[in-house]
């Protein structure tokens, strides 16, 4: 079953995954190669505010931010199929983030590359903490719908929804506990911008 929001361009699959969603939270925390991002933000160091990682035949670069995607792991290739099956879409890349407590999160942003199309159809997992998820149409201040994202949710996007709404995972508080995102895109495209300065480190599995 699924909830349809924004005339059908939101699909929630709640708790499509919940069966398993301890152990793909557990497993993907083991095994992703995590990186933590500094880069140059207009003249000023600063660090993206959460761990990730690229996979799949192609990389999604965004912000001026360049990856070289990690080849599938058995994991993440079972869960692109799962989604790929509801999306209707063949999926070639997936970001892996991990929102290690509340004061993790990302802000407002639309997936709106031409890397993605022009309606792109973007299926995004949710493992470990519930997290608030958040849109607003674009040039409104106050958000228009909030969803608490819980394990083993499924919400897909599609239609002109980039091109009409923004959406963000605000920051909590940090008793919140971590959450991992994986996030299945189609790139048929190149990336827009250019890339900004940056380094990329390997990380362990602590906050630090």
């Amino acid at each position: 079953m699924s909830e349809s929001l924004l005339d059908g361009r939101l699909r929630l699959y709640r708790g499509h995954f919940a069966a398993d969603a301890a152990g793909h939270a557990e497993g993907l925390r083991r095994e992703t190669r995590w990186l933590e991002v500094s880069y140059d933000n207009q003249g000023r160091a600063a660090r993206l505010p959460r761990w990730t990682a690229n996979y799949g035949e192609r990389s999604y670069d965004y912000s001026g931010l360049v990856f070289a995607p990690e080849p599938w792991t058995p994991r993440l290739a079972a869960l692109k199929a799962e989604a790929e099956r509801l999306a209707g879409v063949a999926f070639n890349a997936a970001i892996v983030q991990l929102y290690r407590d509340g004061r993790d999160g990302v802000g407002w942003h639309a997936d709106e590359s031409p890397a993605v199309g022009r309606d792109p159809v973007i299926a995004s997992l949710s493992f470990g903490a519930a997290r608030r998820f958040q849109l607003r149409p674009k040039g409104e201040i106050a958000h228009s719908i909030e969803l608490l994202l819980e394990p083993g949710d499924l919400l897909i996007m599609g239609g002109d929804l980039q091109h009409t709404h923004l959406h963000r995972v605000p920051r909590e508080g940090s008793a919140v506990g971590p959450r991992i995102n994986v996030t299945f895109r189609a790139i048929v495209g190149e990336r827009a911008s250019d890339a900004v300065p940056h380094a990329m480190v390997a990380v362990g599995d602590d906050r630090g």
